[in-house]
């Protein structure tokens, strides 16, 4: 059974609490015999704990006495739920057990309510449990601290009780042994040690194929859109979807990891094809008109024509052109290099190179006198898809060590503290959510949310707070800067509240660590 019940409570004067009075399931978790001062007098309240393998919820009644005396004593009625679990209408279910326990083994008069002498009996409180259902916890799981003295009172409506059962692990909790949560009419009449909303959106990181966008999504029901641009070789692609339709319908393509709040997108744009020649059909048509039929046979006959005339000049050239003899060659040559060199005189020719009047060159050389045109365009080498998908490897794997680079400055920084001002903190938390692909960012994240909460408190400091209370904050910071191993940040928090005239001096100074 998941679901885990102990009733205990001072049933006779000189027992204590000592004897469980109800047990279901696994009694073997703790439940203290406390005051808790801060309640204002409240008769019944709610009192939490987080183990790092279990949750225990108590319901506390004040106005209750043993069965043998009218001394003031108190009923204990605890749930414990493995830690990864949690109860579907848990602040309900209390309640009812509440009401079943006091209308069958008490009396009321009115006033108090007084234990019965007589052995209370597990079968209402079965039925009760055997009714309700455990849920997987999705979020991330927190511990609450061992030192019970520090206590948390949160004054709300037993509404917003209800809905904060529902999510009842947050980060703030952590710093607190036990959070004691008060029902009250009008929550602002009262000052609670915590400011925490009942209802809260966690926020969801937004990557694409494993890189991140730095966009978030907080709120379930909104949709939103996430596109990959359209490229010289691939078509654009969209995605759109809300952060519920994601987790519940398990949309293609999208993962949400509920505890580390990251939602995954894997979207795969299609590659561009090359269209192929579009051929019209053509239709039959009626008959044209006798003028435009005679105009295109007039058309077709010149180009008959025409085409005859450049056949025929082909073959004469070809075939039927007269041919210079060569059989008097050697007799002429030297006729033929005299008469070469005259004209060579007459036209002041000094080089082997010639106009034919074309706008062409003739050059002398062993080719035997290869024509070569003015202006002639060298072909582009183009750049064939495997060297382009190379290149674009080179590239992305080029941003990524520039960006891991970017990531180990901003770690040493943060777990040395070396020249780490408020402004330069301020770019590190801003850009801290580029790196979440690297080892290591977990902490780096707890580390660098911590360090935001202690300059954004220091900058909220001004002569006016009260020395007490600002010692006691910035001695909380020291033990959770100690537990996150940031030893710089313990060492200068302390030399804050070190001496009395420290704690004076230090309240004005909201510009560093």
């Amino acid at each position: 059974m998941a679901i885990s019940l102990k009733i205990k409570g001072n049933k006779r004067t000189n027992e204590g609490i000592g004897n469980d009075l109800v047990s279901i399931g696994d009694n073997r978790f703790p439940v203290t015999d406390a005051q808790y001062p801060g309640t204002n007098g409240a008769t019944d309240f709610i009192v939490m704990r987080h183990l790092p393998d279990k949750s225990i919820y108590t319901i506390v009644c004040k106005n209750v006495t043993p069965c043998d005396s009218n001394r003031e004593g108190t009923l204990y009625i605890s749930v414990c739920v493995p830690a990864k679990e949690q109860v579907e209408g848990l602040f309900n279910m209390l309640i009812e057990l509440q009401n079943a326990y006091k209308s069958t083994c008490m009396t009321y008069d009115g006033t108090m309510y007084h234990f019965l002498a007589r052995n209370d009996m597990p079968q209402p409180f079965e039925e009760i449990i055997s009714r309700r259902h455990t849920l997987r916890y999705p979020y991330k799981t927190i511990a609450t601290s061992n030192e019970l003295s520090k206590i948390a009172y949160l004054f709300m409506s037993p509404e917003q009780i209800s809905d904060l059962l529902n999510d009842p692990m947050r980060g703030e909790f952590g710093r607190y042994g036990e959070i004691v949560l008060i029902p009250v009419a009008d929550p602002t009449q009262h000052v609670s040690t915590l400011n925490v909303p009942s209802k809260i959106w966690r926020s969801y990181k937004i990557t694409v194929n494993g890189r991140p966008t730095g966009q978030t999504l907080a709120d379930p029901t909104k949709t939103v859109t996430i596109t990959m641009p359209e490229t010289k070789t691939h078509e654009s692609v969209s995605m759109t979807f809300s952060l519920s339709q994601a987790r519940e319908t398990h949309m293609t393509g999208i993962k949400v990891d509920d505890e580390e709040q990251v939602i995954y997108l894997n979207m795969q744009p299609k590659l561009k094809q090359i269209p192929e020649p579009i051929v019209i059909p053509v239709s039959p048509q009626e008959p044209p008109a006798t003028g435009i039929v005679k105009h295109k046979k007039l058309i077709y006959a010149i180009a008959a024509v025409a085409l005859a005339v450049i056949v025929g000049v082909a073959v004469y050239m070809l075939f039927l052109a007269p041919t210079e003899a060569v059989d008097d060659k050697s007799k002429n040559k030297d006729a033929e290099v005299i008469e070469a060199g005259a004209d060579d005189q007459e036209k002041g020719s000094g080089n082997s190179e010639e106009s034919n009047g074309t706008g062409k060159t003739n050059k002398g050389d062993n080719s035997g006198g290869v024509e070569q045109e003015d202006g002639v365009i060298e072909g582009e080498i183009v750049e064939s898809e495997e060297d382009k998908a190379a290149r674009q490897a080179e590239e992305r794997e080029k941003e990524k060590q520039k960006l891991l680079k970017q990531y180990n400055d901003c770690k040493n920084a943060i777990e040395t503290g070396r020249n780490l001002s408020f402004e330069k903190f301020k770019n590190i938390y801003k850009h801290r959510t580029n790196y979440t692909e690297f080892g290591g960012y977990q902490e780096f994240e707890r580390q660098v949310e911590f360090v935001n909460n202690v300059v954004n408190y220091i900058k909220s400091l001004n002569g006016e707070v009260k020395s007490e209370d600002y010692r006691k904050k910035i001695f909380e910071f020291e033990k959770e800067a100690e537990s996150l191993k940031l030893e710089w940040l313990k060492e200068k928090l302390h030399k804050r509240i070190k001496r009395p005239s420290d704690i004076t001096e230090s309240k004005t100074n909201n510009r560093t660590f």
